[in-house]
């Protein structure tokens, strides 16, 4: 996908078109790069099955102290 904004886009919005290109590909590429990380962190790290403990209520917790 190229073409040339030159003729179309006064030259001084040029550069803010490219800044925006840019930080559209910056945010594409964070947002790839995060759901690989994570998809391969979940793939290799062992699943920890374990359920996490009902909420315990207050009047138990302040028994303990």
């Amino acid at each position: 996908m190229s073409f040339d904004l030159g003729e179309r886009v006064r030259p001084d919005h040029q550069e803010f078109l490219q800044s925006v290109r840019l930080a559209a590909i910056a945010t594409v590429s964070a947002v790839l790069t995060a759901t690989l990380v994570i998809g391969a962190g979940r793939a290799l790290l062992p699943s920890q099955d374990t359920a996490a403990p009902a909420s315990t209520p207050f009047v138990l917790v302040a028994d303990r102290y």
